[in-house]
């Protein structure tokens, strides 16, 4: 039942661009596997000058409060041990974390205080810094044999690759960097690791101008260099 779930999601997500309906139909799925919530975003960056772009969000609205009140964003062990894992990993399995400080033991706290039982991360990693993080949680203890814990990672990666791609979608911290056409043909071959000289021989223009376009991006970005500069665009998903 759970994998015949599983797999019709994946089939309404490969149907479907409406990115909305989409994340009903995962939200819907997820719950014949036991979760009855879930989060799905990405950042770039690090300590204050990180960006963040949220998907979406059904957490109980009592707890996301309390949650984001409390700043545990920053000290939360599931989004830290995100950052390192390269496959999906259980709450009750974080015992050893690497990750798992004083604070974020805080953090484990009080979500079994509010009850809890059982949250699943699933890290996804992608160019320029890109990192993000599906989550799915229950109020009560949800175990999973290999395949639906492959499923569910299959799913997550579904929705995430679904709402990443619809640009602009989703709410963020930061303001929408604005490019020209000119301005987003060189980003994109900066992101590749091109140079000024390689691009103006791909684009046909000028090295200098190349680097008059660069220049205006990484002043509408705030950033010092072409690298963080790359990583809002990816996290934007305009390049």
């Amino acid at each position: 039942m759970r994998t015949a779930a599983g797999q019709d999601f994946l089939e309404f997500c490969a149907a479907t661009s409406d990115v909305s309906k989409v994340i009903e139909c995962f939200i819907d799925a997820i719950g014949v596997f036991g979760f009855t919530a879930s989060a799905g975003g990405a950042w770039a960056g690090a300590g204050g000058s990180r960006s963040y772009r949220f998907y979406f969000n059904d957490w109980p609205k009592d707890w996301f409060e309390s949650y984001m009140a409390k700043g545990y964003m920053e000290i939360d062990p599931m989004i830290l041990e995100a950052r390192r894992r390269m496959t999906p990993f259980l709450w009750t399995e974080m015992g050893d974390a690497r990750t798992f400080t004083v604070e974020g033991a805080a953090v484990i706290a009080a979500g079994k205080a509010y009850g809890w039982g059982e949250v699943m991360g699933i890290p996804i990693h992608g160019p320029s810094s890109y990192q993000g993080l599906v989550s799915v949680a229950a109020l009560k203890p949800v175990t999973m044999n290999a395949v639906e814990r492959a499923m569910i990672r299959s799913m997550a990666l579904a929705v995430h690759d679904k709402a990443y791609e619809a640009v602009g979608f989703g709410f963020s911290n930061r303001s929408p960097i604005l490019l020209t056409p000119r301005e987003a043909d060189c980003m994109r071959w900066v992101a590749a690791g091109k140079t000024d000289a390689e691009i103006a021989i791909i684009l046909g223009i000028a090295s200098a101008t190349v680097h008059y376009h660069i220049e205006n991006v990484k002043k509408k970005a705030g950033t010092r260099s072409r690298s963080e500069a790359v990583a809002l665009l990816v996290l934007a998903g305009t390049v």
